[in-house]
């Protein structure tokens, strides 16, 4: 598939950490992803790193890092600490950054949904990670009267490759975006996140051989930074041939239709959503959109449980009445 690469381009052309706000823009619609100068400094960026050490080390004397996924080569030693919403008041100050906004706005527009909330450690020896997409399970788009691939039979190592090459024909939207937070220096050496430039204008998923069989770059930059890219653009952990583990921060984030990675509406702790405002609650997946997350009351703006509604049936009733809820209520059938 190389041989039929049209997507190329010169080194000082790249995203390079930047402060403009319009070079963010105009990188990401060109090259697909765009890194943001000094986006945390100071106190909460040595918090971060402090609380992410404390962290890693627990998790993984009980064993909870362990697991396999298609991504992460066999002999990995990749540490991922999840949900970590849950896990230090630092981390939800990050979740929603003032700076990554106007480009997530760009990409998913004004309303999105927070999907995934973790840390990424690569280690010392740790080999490179599989090229991938994070909108892989995408379907491919098809001419009428062609045969679509329905939706629940695609697999991460079943979808469609291709090559390094512009579409010619219409390709699906960009449904999610990942930022990550660069929490130690990335560089080559220590397994920066490698991005294929331009890789977003394929409309296909990458070859996924290791090594890499395209050419990428690795997104350097101090601690502090944050390198954003869209869901459809090419992209990888770097292999670490350091004696330093660098540690990331990736944050995904989906367009309101999208089912998340993480279900932070279940598994978000409750005293964290009960003291959460409004827009964080919105990020969680509590805010009805369009009719969609509804529980079932009529009218409603944001998701309640059905404990919730029940119990303020219940209180509206006399202790002996029985309750007909109207057709279309979620109290239907529950007290009877």
């Amino acid at each position: 598939m190389t041989d039929e690469r049209n997507i190329f381009w010169d080194e000082g052309d790249l995203p390079k950490p930047t402060r403009d706000s319009s070079r963010l823009k105009r990188d990401m619609d060109r090259w697909g992803y765009c890194m943001i100068a000094e986006a945390v400094t100071g106190d909460m960026l040595r918090e971060m790193r402090e609380r992410l050490e404390e962290l890693a080390e627990t998790e993984a004397e009980r064993g909870d890092h362990v697991f396999a996924d298609k991504v992460n080569a066999a002999d990995s030693n990749n540490q991922w600490v999840l949900m970590l919403i849950n896990k230090g008041e630092v981390f939800l100050r990050a979740v929603d950054h003032p700076d990554t906004r106007p480009i997530l706005e760009q990409l998913l527009g004004p309303e999105y949904l927070l999907s995934e909330s973790s840390a990424h450690l690569t280690r010392p020896g740790n080999p490179a990670m599989a090229l991938h997409t994070d909108q892989w399970w995408m379907p491919p788009t098809v001419m009428p009267g062609e045969r679509h691939l329905p939706g629940g039979t695609i697999t991460r190592e079943g979808a469609v490759q291709g090559p390094l090459r512009k579409a010619t024909q219409a390709i699906a939207a960009p449904l999610v975006a990942q930022t990550m937070l660069f929490v130690s220096d990335f560089t080559e050496a220590n397994g920066a996140t490698r991005l294929v430039p331009g890789s977003h204008m394929t409309g296909s998923q990458p070859d996924q051989s290791v090594p890499h069989v395209v050419p990428s770059v690795a997104a350097e930059g101090p601690a502090g930074t944050i390198a954003i890219w869209e869901g459809r653009t090419w992209h990888s952990a770097g292999p670490n041939t350091s004696n330093e583990t660098r540690y990331g921060m990736p944050t995904l984030y989906a367009a309101p239709q999208m089912r998340t990675l993480m279900n932070f509406t279940l598994g978000t702790r409750s005293g964290i959503v009960d003291e959460a405002p409004e827009r964080l609650r919105q990020l969680l997946g509590f805010r009805i959109w369009s009719g969609y997350g509804s529980t079932g009351e009529m009218g409603a703006r944001w998701a309640r449980s059905g404990d919730a509604i029940a119990a303020d049936i219940e209180s509206t009733q006399p202790a002996d009445a029985t309750v007909t809820a109207a057709p279309h209520s979620c109290g239907a059938n529950l007290l009877r």
